[in-house]
């Protein structure tokens, strides 16, 4: 089969695992609830989770950036509530396949499925966290109208980032397990040399690097931008068009040659 052939399958492969959206949404609400059983407030320890972290990390931080509260929180809170749904793309997204070995063997449905569950779990998280980011808004009498709109192509680029990622990773790490050590790690640096704790203006010299050349503040800065009222500059919107157009450009070929193998591999 020709290289563009295999390609085109991969693409057939997204749009039939779309077709699938009825069983890959009750199974990612499914695991939401799963991960909260028994608890008296469900899915809402994510939005307290995101509280604490807005009260006591921005109560403190805050004072050490020497910035308002009425600047920090917000900025704090909209940036970790992003930051928390790129590292669960990420580090779930090596998972896609392992976590679901036994139905990849036994279920004939797209690999394409098991992407999609992992980003609308991730997604309703993100909705529960957004009611610390609305509460926020309310306390410091922010409106973020109307560049608030930006969020949707925003995360719709995301998303489709969420997905080559998912479907590079899973497929490495079904063949290459010490991947799953790997990546968690990496992500727990990158945290700390990411702009959500601190601001990107607030570094210098050769420290800008950690900036101009990080990939996820280029993506936390196009969703946290509209969400606090603002407009993404022109050059957030080409450097995250140019990595999901090289992350797709990369991943088909790679992905469309050992697809059929994953079956065997998991």
């Amino acid at each position: 089969m020709r290289a563009d052939e295999k390609a085109l399958e991969v693409l057939r492969e997204v749009r039939d695992g779309w077709r699938w959206r009825e069983l890959w949404m009750t199974l990612g609400w499914r695991e939401v609830k799963t991960r909260t059983r028994r608890s008296e407030i469900g899915p809402f320890w994510n939005t307290l989770s995101l509280a604490f972290v807005a009260a006591c990390i921005g109560g403190l931080y805050g004072g050490i950036m020497v910035r308002p509260m009425a600047e920090y929180i917000p900025h704090l809170v909209a940036g970790y509530m992003i930051w928390t749904l790129l590292q669960a793309l990420v580090i779930e997204g090596k998972d896609a396949f392992v976590s679901n070995a036994a139905a990849i063997r036994e279920i004939a449905v797209p690999a394409t499925v098991y992407v999609y569950k992992l980003l609308w779990k991730n997604l309703i998280i993100l909705g529960f966290n957004a009611i610390v980011y609305v509460a926020v808004l309310i306390l410091f009498q922010i409106s973020p109208f109307p560049n608030v709109v930006l969020v949707v192509p925003a995360l719709a680029l995301v998303v489709l980032n969420g997905i080559w990622v998912s479907l590079l990773l899973g497929l490495i790490n079904v063949r290459y397990r010490d991947l799953g050590q790997l990546v968690p790690n990496a992500m727990r640096l990158a945290f700390f040399v990411t702009p959500i704790l601190w601001y990107p203006d607030s570094v210098t010299g050769f420290r800008t690097i950690f900036v101009n050349f990080n990939p996820f503040y280029y993506f936390i800065e196009l969703v946290r931008a509209p969400l606090l009222g603002q407009v993404p500059h022109s050059m957030i919107w080409t450097v995250t068009l140019a990595i999901t157009l090289v992350g797709w450009g990369v991943t088909v070929p790679i992905y469309a040659h050992w697809r059929r193998r994953i079956a065997f591999w998991v």
